[in-house]
């Protein structure tokens, strides 16, 4: 029995167990029977099943979702740009994004289907921000390096800063956005997700088609193209479904942070570096972590609810560090700089 067979058997188990977890605990505790009974023979006069189906039952979809569809960008990211800090949190994708959805829905008065479509071209705009960023600084066509993380961290600051302003300066919607920025995994947000659900199930869909091809471009362009792959179709299509999925899952939830970077990594000493072993881990990896982050909120400071946002920056900004000082802080990395 291979090592990798044995992590994805683990993997779904974990999930599973998550699953499971955050319906059974909380405020009230429900037991695997009750579970079961909400799910496959609903009573609209129950109570628990009403808690169970309406509010917990979203939250997990929400957290599978975000957690899957960032995990799988992330990976991408890192291996098309060959950079191990690459994430839609870092290249401006979280951050445009929400900078899209605050200002349409402050400025244009956008429903919730408008902000979703908002996020959808303010992820775009992110990305395109971060990239010239990098150029302009690096005077380089083709950023990959120290240069293109340096410009995403700018650039997310500044458009995560505009969008807080922009709150703190209109009082009357300020508790409407305050929440969803920090990235809050809440059962509010379900009708967000049952119509933004499919954007982000494609991207994955169509990543995972182009698997292998991407694991070639990690090698670099020249020897990607020497084994077939049309480099500039794969890497544009790519880009496309991770910037529409990333954003997608922003426009549900806000920019839930870090799943993205910290979760290639996590996966990728177990089933090795090749993009269709690594996607398929990171779904079952992300949809885990991401389910155990907004189980952590609930419940670590109960009564009170944190938003799973925050636990996610918490332990991604650990995380950020560590990577940090192996890929680019060692003395022979330092030396090749």
């Amino acid at each position: 029995m291979s090592q990798r067979f044995v992590f994805f058997a683990l993997a779904v188990a974990a999930l599973l167990i998550a699953v499971l977890a955050n319906l059974a605990f909380g405020a009230t505790r429900f037991s695997i029977p009750d579970i079961l009974g909400a799910l496959f023979l609903f009573d609209g006069d129950n109570y628990d099943h009403f808690i169970v189906v309406y509010q917990r039952l979203p939250r997990v979809l929400i957290a599978v979702f975000v957690g899957s569809v960032m995990a799988v960008s992330g990976a991408v990211l890192q291996g098309m740009m060959r950079n191990p800090l690459a994430a839609p949190s870092i290249l401006g994708i979280n951050a445009g994004a929400s900078l899209f959805v605050v200002t349409g829905a402050l400025f244009f008065g956008l429903t919730s289907t408008g902000q979703g479509i908002a996020a959808l071209f303010g992820g775009a705009f992110g990305f395109a921000s971060c990239v010239f960023v990098a150029r302009m600084a690096g005077q380089d066509r083709n950023p990959k390096g120290m240069p293109l993380i340096l410009a995403g961290a700018v650039v997310s600051m500044l458009y995560i800063g505009i969008a807080n302003a922009l709150l703190l300066a209109s009082p009357e919607r300020r508790n409407d956005f305050l929440g969803w920025i920090t990235g809050n995994i809440n059962h509010v947000y379900a009708d967000r997700l049952a119509e933004f659900w499919w954007i982000g199930v494609a991207g994955i869909v169509v990543l995972l088609i182009l698997s292998r091809a991407l694991t070639l471009l990690t090698f670099g362009g020249e020897k990607a193209a020497s084994a077939g792959v049309n480099v500039a179709v794969v890497t544009r299509v790519a880009t496309i479904a991770v910037v529409l999925s990333s954003s997608a899952a922003v426009a549900i939830c806000g920019p839930v942070g870090f799943v993205g970077l910290i979760v290639p990594h996590m996966v990728r000493p177990l089933v090795g570096a090749g993009l269709v072993a690594v996607l398929p881990a990171c779904i079952l990896v992300g949809a885990t972590v991401c389910l155990i982050a907004d189980m952590v909120a609930r419940m670590a400071f109960a009564p009170y609810v944190l938003h799973a946002g925050l636990i996610m920056d918490l332990i991604g900004g650990i995380v950020f560090a560590v990577i940090v000082r192996r890929y680019y802080l060692t003395p022979n990395v330092r030396k090749s700089l």
